[in-house]
């Protein structure tokens, strides 16, 4: 028993701060350090490491770098204007022909002569002929144009008791009910009812025949008056230490 009573102090003592905890800033303006300040001249100096000083040189120009030009106006040396073309140079200057071009075809053909007395063979008025086609909604096909016949054992097959049963529809179960109508009748048992005296009595609102027409509920008893906290109640309605603050004067 008395391990368990110095385990339960153990447990009921404030948790301790942390060394290295810091509180939070009372207001947002505060700074972690002072701000730098002038030094006896009345100006802030600061003093650069020499790796700083290399890093805000501005950074040289290389040698092969070309500027822009000037003007896009270019000047034509003497020599390319006094410059003769050679043979070959003016062999791909020309202009390079076609032959084989032909013009836009008019919309309008003309039927030549040899066209308008052609004789067509055997074989091209076969295929120029329609394709009896019979109609697929009155014969059984299987592809357009293929019928697929019932065959003769089709016709006199006889389907035994098992399929037979299986092609009954499936009744309703027993105990099934349709949906009920949007409209019920109330029937003359439920209008010509009488409700019970314990029915009366639960429908009755709660009665508070005790409360006074005086009755204060925010009114603080005597006896809450005059109860004292005790010493583990104090202890925990006091604020922790970190969150303490002086007031401002």
């Amino acid at each position: 028993m008395a391990t368990a009573t110095r385990r339960i102090d153990v447990l009921a003592k404030p948790k301790s701060v942390h060394p290295e905890h810091s509180d939070d800033r009372r207001s947002v303006y505060w700074i972690d350090r002072k701000p730098i300040q002038p030094g006896p001249g009345g100006t802030t100096k600061i003093v650069i490491t020499g790796r700083v000083e290399e890093l805000s040189k501005s950074k040289d120009v290389n040698k092969e770098y070309v500027y822009h030009r000037p003007t896009p106006i270019w000047e034509v040396k003497p020599g390319a204007l006094k410059a003769t073309a050679s043979g070959r140079v003016e062999q791909l200057s020309l202009h390079k022909t076609y032959n084989r071009h032909q013009m836009e075809r008019p919309p309008h053909t003309t039927v030549t002569e040899a066209a308008k007395s052609a004789n067509i063979t055997d074989r091209l008025e076969n295929l120029a002929k329609p394709k009896n086609r019979i109609d697929r909604f009155e014969v059984n096909e299987k592809e357009w144009g293929e019928t697929q016949p019932v065959s003769e054992a089709a016709k006199k097959a006889r389907i035994t008791e098992r399929v037979e049963s299986l092609a009954e529809p499936k009744q309703p179960h027993s105990q099934f009910q349709p949906a009920k109508p949007i409209m019920w009748e109330v029937s003359d048992l439920a209008i010509k009812a009488l409700a019970s005296l314990r029915l009366q009595q639960l429908s009755r609102p709660r009665s508070r025949t005790m409360i006074k027409d005086d009755y204060d509920p925010y009114v603080v008893s005597r006896a809450a008056r005059k109860a004292k906290a005790t010493g583990r109640v104090e202890e925990l309605s006091e604020p922790i230490e970190r969150k303490k603050r002086d007031k401002k004067v």
